[in-house]
């Protein structure tokens, strides 16, 4: 009886620093009886070693000229053999030896899964205060101190599927840069399937340490709100949705009401941490409501 082999696509754009010790923890993994894995990574340009490094792991190398992580990982889906997809961006490790079995076992368990998501928590070796922040801003809905529930969003750093999906689904949207796994998860949700996560298939993220890198992070995310993400967050309240005089009032209060879910999400787990970083959930949030707002009035223009 052949083995199930699961194939592992990882993006790759400059990630020297961190792509050699994913790699490791991948290689550590704890796998069920019959399963193997391929590594598959997918260079995108990378000017930084990344290409030389990769040659000396003990991985699958896959060019990507078009650049964009969308356009990254349909190169990777398209080179994979495996029956399963897991999704890991470069800047994780995994959290232990059973993040893939643990994604197996909710692909396993239920028949209607489309996605399987995995916990994406700040790596505890990384003590910047800033990227601690950033990543407890940008996760607060994925970290592994969370209960096993269903999602309507899913981000692409973690995440497993079966392969048949893409024949069914396509692939995912190449023309976004941002907000693409968010496009991808409602196309998912669409189709009838559900997206579970199971924060047990834990992986660990190094955040970004340089303050201005992470306020041009949420602002590029910012850009694509009104277009992409607001038609799929029916259950939310934004105001004057097709009004491009007055739209701009939704900035400020997304950016209050993400601040207060993040707080909300980590205070239970770490009050006192959770309340003096409040500055920096605020700050970041602000970049992302500026970029919600030039982004809503390129929008406009175009319709």
């Amino acid at each position: 009886m052949s083995n199930r082999l699961v194939s592992i696509v990882i993006p790759c754009l400059n990630v020297a620093n961190t792509i050699e010790r994913l790699v490791e923890s991948l290689r550590a993994q704890q796998l069920p009886a019959g399963v193997e894995i391929e590594i598959v990574t997918v260079d995108n340009g990378s000017t930084d070693g990344t290409a030389e490094l990769l040659r000396r792991l003990p991985v699958r190398i896959i060019e990507e000229a078009k650049r964009g992580p969308a356009a990254a990982r349909n190169a990777g889906v398209r080179g994979a053999r495996g029956e399963v997809i897991v999704f890991l961006d470069a800047d994780m490790r995994a959290a232990h030896n059973r993040l893939i079995a643990e994604h197996l076992r909710t692909l396993d368990r239920h028949t209607d899964a489309g996605i399987s998501g995995g916990a994406m928590t700040h790596d505890p070796e990384q003590r910047n205060l800033f990227a601690y922040a950033e990543n407890a801003t940008a996760l607060f809905n994925w970290h592994d101190r969370l209960p096993v529930r269903e999602l309507t969003f899913q981000p692409a750093g973690n995440q497993a599927l079966r392969r048949s999906l893409f024949d069914e689904l396509g692939m995912w949207d190449e023309s976004l840069l941002y907000l693409e796994d968010f496009e991808w998860s409602q196309r998912v949700v669409r189709s009838g399937r559900k997206i579970y996560f199971n924060p047990a298939a834990g992986a660990y993220i190094t955040g970004r340490e340089s303050l201005g890198a992470i306020i041009y992070k949420f602002y590029t995310w910012g850009l694509n709100v009104r277009e992409f993400y607001l038609p799929g967050r029916t259950s939310q309240v934004w105001l004057f949705g097709d009004n491009p005089r007055l739209f701009w009032v939704n900035a400020p209060l997304r950016m209050l009401n993400e601040t207060w879910v993040t707080v909300k999400r980590w205070f239970p787990f770490y009050p006192l941490k959770t309340l003096l970083l409040i500055p920096l959930f605020l700050l970041y949030r602000a970049a992302w409501a500026t970029g919600i707002a030039v982004g809503a009035n390129r929008y406009f223009k175009k319709h």
